[in-house]
Parts: structure tokens; sequence; C-alpha cells
């Protein structure tokens, strides 16, 4: 049975004498989420139409009515003013209604019952939230006389009033409602909390939703008096899940909004062919790119290929990419982890939001808890050994070849000196020891970036300007050649003209400078010097330069000629520092350089237990801290428990036990971080999504 919904809500009108509903628009983004929600409505179609004219109304409504089967089930739901003439004919306004003139410009109740009487669905069920919809029905033969067969057919009518009686929202009338209706509030906390599962046979039938709303709203304003009506065979129509027996303490009304039940749709159709990969045994996921079946592992290539089904799958999709390109830039490696970590901690804010918790508070919460996780990953990783990085390297790339590479190269250049990962015709890895450097100091404007996807600065055979102090002006003689600029500081005036002549800035100490002269030659120019009488013989070359957002990488030429002795260094002779160049193949490039961000990460942060035993410890940990506001507890608790996703996706693709895991298995603290980091931002992004 396929299960189809239209939700019409209409709070602005161009009439001035109909008053603006503020209800409408929240009561139907709550209404939509829960009836989209698996666990709840399990709708595969939910169209909401905001503030539309009366034409597009009834185009909607025709379009949900008259495709349907007769295994189909589907609902109308209008919040909206109820508008009556005085001989009670019964009118729903839409944006372009005029108020004394509703037959030309509004929704005739005739309309709407023709159009449900000849849809062929077994099951209709109508829901108005507006003043006087008790009208609707006036004729109808009421419920509580209908006989009931074994087949699951029917037309009922729920209204939130009767024929005479406005809709009120709390003490007000909802004409001038802050807040949710009533009506719709009392149905959406029935659904949502299972309380309106009055037999506990773990279904909310429309008799069900009905008592439970009539009981909660003649309480709460004796005033007001839902009807309901119908024209049916069979038994009740099921509405939504109630997951069981009602509960001992009825759940708040949920939270969440259908936007963010869209997001978590789709990241989770992304997320679960990019989790599969995970773990040295993590199977390949196979997508279909342009109709054709592609066999795949990155993470990265499965994000990019994964094309949903269904079309509202495409924004959580989105996340997912953006997700694992932020991880890429900020440690090369962890990507499907940090995917794993963002699909457990959304699934478990959902149930938060489920439970009625606050999205802003949860988000509070998993804020917090993604800093502190951060301090306990610094505070249990230990020091990288020395014998760590060639299997540190082997576990990241999941290749001992590239592992070994990376560890003779690193041996022979030291953990921290530059080293580049470029793509190479011949078969295998090679690799070159070189003169060369790196610091810590990235590019001055991001307007000098070359490679927007890597978003790097990448300058090849470039001379390179070496000045102490502020740099003010800019050499001439250059204009026409690619030209890195290290210096103390930099003038803004002088920074903009070189950024927009397609130079690159760094700005370093005169320690860097000192270093750098010895790779690439040149001089160390004073601050005295003027621009204009700097000839090429002053400055450095290099045979190739890499600048990112948090680095710079300088490879040297090997005969270039370097000062005998660093102006700085009072007479004492700096030795050129040595780099490495690893060539690969193109398809492995990437895992490569992934290896060896990861090593560096390792060198300045530590490491921890591997294949993501080290961040199921830290959950375990962080979820023994969570105190305090509810909402934010919970919150804290969503990502304190899905830290433990990414190992019990390595155990299951392995087919073992979590506890089986390789326990002699390392992973870098710093990729653990980032993975955290990015993990925290997409789970409160999510919780912003209105």
């Amino acid at each position: 049975m396929g299960r189809y919904a239209l939700l019409v809500a209409t709070g602005e009108y161009e009439d001035a004498r109909l008053s603006r509903l503020r209800a409408p628009s929240q009561d139907v983004e709550r209404l939509a989420a829960l009836l989209e929600d698996p666990d709840v409505g399990g709708f595969a179609g939910v169209r909401v139409l905001r503030d539309a004219p009366d034409h597009e109304i009834r185009r909607a409504v025709e379009d949900v009515l008259a495709s349907r089967t007769p295994d189909d089930l589907v609902l109308l739901y209008f919040s909206c003013h109820g508008l009556t003439t005085p001989a009670r004919r019964l009118y729903f306004a839409a944006a372009n209604t005029i108020q004394d003139r509703p037959a030309g410009t509004a929704i005739p109740r005739s309309f709407l019952n023709e159009q449900l009487e000849d849809c062929r669905a077994a099951g209709r069920i109508l829901v108005l939230d507006c003043c006087f919809s008790g009208a609707f029905v006036e004729g109808f033969k009421d419920a509580s006389a209908t006989v009931l067969d074994d087949t699951a057919q029917g037309y009922v009518v729920l209204t939130a009033s009767n024929a005479y009686e406005y809709a009120f929202e709390q003490d007000t009338l909802s004409l001038e409602a802050p807040r949710a209706s009533l009506f719709t509030d009392v149905l959406i906390e029935g659904l949502s909390s299972g309380a309106a599962d009055l037999d506990g046979d773990g279904w909310i039938d429309v008799n069900e939703l009905f008592g439970y709303a009539h009981r909660e709203v003649r309480r709460r304003r004796p005033d007001q008096t839902p009807q309901f009506f119908a024209q049916a065979g069979g038994p009740p129509l099921r509405v939504a899940r109630a997951g069981g027996s009602v509960p001992a303490v009825v759940r708040r009304s949920a939270s969440y909004t259908s936007g963010q039940l869209l997001v978590a749709r789709g990241f989770r159709a992304a997320a679960e062919p990019v989790c599969r990969t995970l773990g040295p045994l993590g199977r390949r996921s196979v997508l279909f790119v342009r109709g054709v079946p592609v066999e795949l592992a990155d993470a990265a290539a499965i994000a990019r290929a994964f094309q949903p089904d269904d079309p509202r799958d495409t924004l959580g999709a989105s996340y997912v990419r953006e997700l694992i390109e932020d991880v890429h830039r900020a440690a090369g490696d962890g990507a499907a982890s940090a995917v794993a970590v963002a699909q457990g901690a959304i699934l478990r804010l959902v149930e938060a939001m489920r439970d009625g918790h606050n999205p802003v508070r949860l988000m509070r919460g998993v804020r917090a808890a993604g800093t502190r996780a951060a301090q306990l990953i610094a505070q249990v990783a230990r020091p990288l050994d020395n014998s760590d990085v060639t299997r540190l390297a082997t576990d990241s790339s999941g290749s001992a070849d590239i592992g070994e590479v990376v560890g003779k190269v690193m041996a022979a250049t030291g953990r921290s000196a530059a080293l580049l990962v470029e793509p190479t015709r011949r078969f295998g890895l090679d690799y070159e020891i070189t003169r060369g450097l790196r610091f810590d100091r990235g590019y001055a404007s991001p307007e000098s970036i070359t490679d927007r996807t890597r978003r790097e600065a990448v300058l090849e055979s470039p001379r390179v300007l070496l000045h102490k102090g502020r740099l003010t002006a800019v050499p001439r003689p250059l204009d026409t050649e690619p030209l890195l600029v290290v210096c103390e500081r930099v003038a803004d005036r002088a920074l903009n003209d070189l950024v927009l002549g397609g130079k690159v800035v760094v700005t370093a100490g005169v320690d860097v400078l000192s270093r750098l002269s010895t790779v690439v030659g040149g001089r160390v120019l004073d601050p005295d010097v003027l621009m204009l009488d700097v000839g090429k013989d002053d400055l450095g070359r290099a045979a190739k330069v890499v600048v990112t957002e948090h680095d710079t990488t300088v490879i040297g030429l090997p005969d270039v000629r370097v000062p005998e002795a660093s102006p700085a260094a009072a007479g004492v002779i700096l030795a050129p520092a040595a780099a490495g160049i690893i060539r690969a193949p193109a398809a492995d490039v990437e895992r490569v350089r992934g290896a060896v961000r990861t090593v560096r990460g390792a060198v300045t942060a530590g490491v921890l237990r591997g294949a993501a035993m080290g961040l199921r410890e830290v959950g375990e940990l962080l979820a023994a801290e969570a105190t305090g506001v509810p909402a934010e507890v919970a919150g804290w608790k969503a990502l304190a428990g899905a830290l433990a996703e990414p190992s019990r996706w390595i155990a299951e693709n392995a087919a073992v036990e979590v506890a089986d895991l390789d326990p002699t298995l390392i992973d870098s603290a710093a990729t653990a971080a980032a993975v955290v980091a990015a993990a925290t931002d997409t789970a409160a992004r999510f919780l912003l999504v209105a």
C-alpha cells in the first residue's frame, strides 16, 4: 500500500481583512516530519503547500487524489481560515481569497468532498484545522454508527471544531495564534509520543487518534469540540506506528522538522556505501554512474559518484560529500570514519528530537561534547615512535608498499621534512631525496590558490624573494615569472598587488628566512632595500612550491648556490634541509598523500589504538561526563555514542566482534581529532535546518 499526503497551510493573505495566521506554517512542518518519519507515519510522499493561491491548491488536491490506486492510503490536511456564508456553505481560504467573494477565490467544501469521494484510494483521511470546520460534515453519517467489516477501506474526516466554533490555540483564538494551534498540536503530540495508541497494539488508527485528540482538546478547551465523521467499511484506518504499548512516560511532542528529516534520509542513503568500506576488510561499494555499475572503495569517489534514487535524498547526500572534503583537507585520512560518526550522531539526535528535545539546546550539547572529545583525545594519545611510521602509513593507506616507501623517505629526511607526492606514468612507486624545506605557515591570502579542489597554491620553477621586516613594495622585474614571497610582515597594498599579479605571499619569522635561504639561494633582503634595486640575482630559485592554508613546502634545485652562512646565524653554518619526492601511479597518489598527512599529524598529536577503538574509548569517557540541562545532555550523549560507530562498522565489515579487532593497530590522534571536529560540525549544521 502506498501512503501519500498533501498538507495545505495558509497563514498569509492578500486581503487585509483576513488576519495573518502564525500557526499553520509551523504546524505543517512538524506534521510533515512525523508523517515522513519511517518509524512513525511511513508516508512515501508528503507534499507541503504553503500560502498558495486557490488554483494551485485545487490542482495539488486533484494531483494527489486522481492518481491513486485501490491499495493506497491518502491524507489531506488543511490549516487556514474557515469561511462560512449565510447559507452555511463552507470555504477554505487561500492566499488570494477575498473575504466576501469566497466562491471565486477560495476552496469550496463541495470541491474537496467530490474529489475525495471520486478518489480510488481505499483509505482517505481529511484533517481540517480551521474555524467552523465541523460544517464540512453536516449531513454525513457519524462514525459511531458505522458498521465495520474486515476490509480496510474508508473516507473519514477529523475536524478541529464543530460547525459553530472557533479553533483555539492555548488561550487565544487561532486567528491571532503566536504558536501552534491546539488541535494540530494535540495530534502531533499523540503521534510522536505514541500516547494515541489507546489499545497498545503498536498502531494508531483514526479512531484512536480522534479519541485522544477529542479528550485532550476538551480537557484544555471545553469550548472547542473536535468532530469525527466517516463514510467507511472495514477496520479503522491506520495512521502511524506507535512502537508497541503505550509508554509509561509519555514523550513530549517531537521537535524535528520535515527539512531535518529530509537531510537525515539523504545522509543515511549516501553514508551507507561509504561506511561499507571501513577497515582493512571493508567491502567495495558498487554504484551506478550514468547507468553503468562502477566498483569503488574510496570514500571521496563514492560520495562523488553517489546518485540517490529519490531526488529528495540529494540534499543529505551533499552533506556527506562536504564532510569528506573537510576531513581530507584537515587530515588526509579518516573520511569514512567521520561519515560513520556523523551518521550515528544524526540518528541519535533525531531520536532525541522525537522525545521533544529542542534542537538548539541539542546543538549546544553536541558542540560542548566535540570540544571535550578533542581534549580527551589529546590526553589518551601517546607519542609516535620511529618504529610506528611504516605501520601507521600502511594502516592509513591499506598498502604495505606505500607504508614501506613512506617509512624509508621519512627515515632519510626526518618526519617533519618537506615531502611531495607526484603522479608518474611508471609502474609502481619510487622516490628521490633532494634539498627542501617545510614550515608551518600558509598563504597570506586565499586568493593565491591555484588548485581549488585541494585549496593549494602550486608554483612550478618559481623565483623566491626573502625579506626581513615589513614588505611595502612589489619587485618589478619579475612580473612574468612565478614568485614566492616570504617576509615577516606585508603591507595590505603590497599584498593586494602581489596576489593580483599571481604571486604567492607567506609571512614567517627570521629563522625560517635563514633556513629557507640554504635551500633556494639568493639573499635575505633587509627592510631598507629598495624594491627597484632588486634584481634576479638577489632572489632564490626552487623546483616547486606547494602552499596550503597551514603550511609551505619548498623543493630546491640541485644546482642552486646557497650562502655559506645564514645572515641571522651569527657565523653558524646551517646544513641544507633534506626533502623527499614520492612518485606514484595516478591511482595511488591520493592514498600516498593521505598516508603522509596521517603520519605528519601523528608526529605532533601522537597515536591512539587503531581500528577506531581509540575513538570508542574516548566516547565511553565522554558519556561518563554528561551532566547538565537534559537537552544538552542528550546532545552530548548523541556524539559520545556515535564515536563507537566506526569500530562497529569495521567489525561488521570484517565479520568479527568489536572486541576481536586487532589490538596492535594504531591511528593518528590528529586524524581522530579531525574526525570528531568534522562530524560535530555536520551534526550541528543538521540541527539548525529549519
